[in-house]
């Protein structure tokens, strides 16, 4: 009867085991992604830069018909160094303020001098060239061309959303909750080392044997993990996100062909280190069974 109530146990706590590994294991997964050098490797790794030079020259293209400002105006001021420089520093900044709780607003702002200056150049010279005083009027209309510009620039630069969010409030809810997650994590990992102590205390008497209830916790742990992922990669799931836009396309799959893969990865690694634990229970058990015949 003792025998079976400490089996009972041992299942139990195998199993426990196996949900505060999946727990822990996703949970990390999130964490990582809210690591600023995440976004920057991928801006630079895809080129967004390039993208968006692209977009933005066509977007200015096709404004030309309507405001009679050549786009040259525009892209002469903007470069792809320049692009990249601040669409990582944009995310930097936004994962700052996620990641710092008393931070009350993002202080980053876009250095647009290039453009401005460009801008009203043309303003003048182009006043000049038709004999026009500046007046009110002009310096409205001047001031509307920079900010929508401006504005353009930004948008495009937002391959993350995450000015979009930082608008809409998430950003603030993320920056909330997130030392909950963070502690979430830690009491999770906590709880995986607890148990496995107390599944090798139960067995004291076991020898090797005691490491095969704790690795068919972290086994079957790693492969619940790495179910999901594994069948987002398999049926290439990613490659069907809904928008198509090139920027914000290879952004947001990437972003989560990370966390599918840094998933994936850890959970085989726990789910190797759990059948490692398994085979050296059963190789090194046998030679006492072999020595007693």
């Amino acid at each position: 009867m003792k025998t079976g109530r400490y089996m009972i146990v041992r299942i139990l706590l195998t199993v426990l085991l196996s949900f505060a590994m999946v727990g822990y294991l996703a949970c990390s997964a999130v964490t990582a992604l809210l690591s600023p050098s995440v976004c920057t490797s991928i801006i630079e790794d895809e080129g967004l830069a390039e993208k968006v030079y692209a977009a933005l020259e066509k977007d200015f293209k096709s404004a030309y018909n309507t405001t009679a400002i050549p786009p040259e105006t525009y892209m002469d001021a903007i470069t792809t160094e320049w692009l990249e420089e601040e669409m990582q520093a944009h995310a930097e900044a936004r994962f700052d303020y996620m990641n710092t709780p008393d931070k009350h607003e993002i202080t980053y702002d876009t250095d647009f001098t290039a453009l401005e200056e460009s801008i009203t150049a043309f303003f003048y010279e182009y006043a000049e060239s038709i004999d026009y005083e500046p007046d009110d009027v002009f310096e409205e209309k001047l001031s509307e061309t920079i900010e929508n510009a401006k504005k353009t620039v930004l948008k495009r630069m937002d391959a993350f959303y995450l000015d979009t969010l930082y608008e809409n409030g998430m950003l603030t809810k993320v920056q909330r909750y997130l030392p909950y997650l963070n502690g979430l994590s830690w009491g999770l990992w906590g709880l995986t080392l607890v148990l496995i102590v107390t599944l090798i205390l139960l067995d004291r008497s076991g020898g090797w044997r005691r490491s095969y209830w704790t690795g068919c916790g972290v086994f079957c742990g790693g492969v619940l993990a790495a179910a999901v992922p594994g069948y987002i990669l398999m049926t290439d799931r990613i490659s069907g996100f809904a928008i198509k836009d090139p920027i914000v396309y290879a952004a947001i799959t990437d972003l989560i062909e990370y966390f599918v893969y840094g998933l994936l990865v850890k959970a085989a690694i726990f789910a190797a280190v759990g059948l490692i634990f398994i085979a050296i229970s059963v190789v090194f058990n046998k030679k006492p069974k072999e020595a007693e015949k």
